[in-house]
């Protein structure tokens, strides 16, 4: 009776193991990019790389109380922004400091940048286009563009890629006075 009861308390053990375990592959990684100016300090996005799910994602589309749950939930805190400077995202001013990150969308793709700090939230509309090739895990980057105070943020996840100017006013071209380099 002890073998019995030994052995059927092995199985639920390794049954729930399996169960509860996650997929490596599958789990949201953390990345963190920075943006460092000098005199000015540091701009830095942390965030959850997670996986796409297309059946989630069109069914949420066509399901406004599910969307609406997604976006204030799952996606609303997704990782960070810090920044040490001022700068303009989407022409939306975002002054220096700390903010949680997230990601909202609606029945028609449109997404934008969520960015929160005490009780209210910053909404920065994204330029999205959906056709480009599938992406399995979110994924930022940040990176110049042509102008000297100009950098570029731009999100992909499934099929689609979204982004905005990033304009940094401390780098914005200016006048010295007579004798002075900087």
């Amino acid at each position: 009776m002890k073998k019995i009861l030994l052995l059927s308390s092995l199985v639920v053990l390794l049954a729930a193991q399996v169960t509860l375990g996650h997929d490596p592959r599958t789990v949201a990684k953390d990345f963190t990019h920075s943006l460092s100016i000098e005199g000015a300090g540091k701009l830095t996005l942390s965030y959850k790389s997670l996986h796409w799910n297309a059946p989630a994602y069109e069914a949420a589309k066509k399901n406004d109380q599910q969307r609406e749950r997604l976006n204030s939930s799952l996606w609303k805190k997704i990782g960070k922004l810090d920044t040490e400077f001022d700068v303009v995202i989407g022409g939306v001013q975002v002054p220096k400091g700390s903010y949680s990150l997230g990601i909202n969308f609606d029945a028609n793709d449109n997404f934008k940048l969520v960015l929160g700090a005490a009780g209210k939230d910053i909404v920065i509309p994204l330029q999205t286009e959906a056709d480009s090739p599938t992406v399995t895990y979110l994924t930022f980057d940040l990176r110049p563009a042509s102008d000297t105070d100009t950098f570029v943020i731009e999100g992909r996840s499934g099929k689609f890629r979204s982004f905005a100017e990033v304009k940094v006013p401390y780098l914005a071209p200016h006048e010295h006075p007579a004798g002075q380099t900087k």
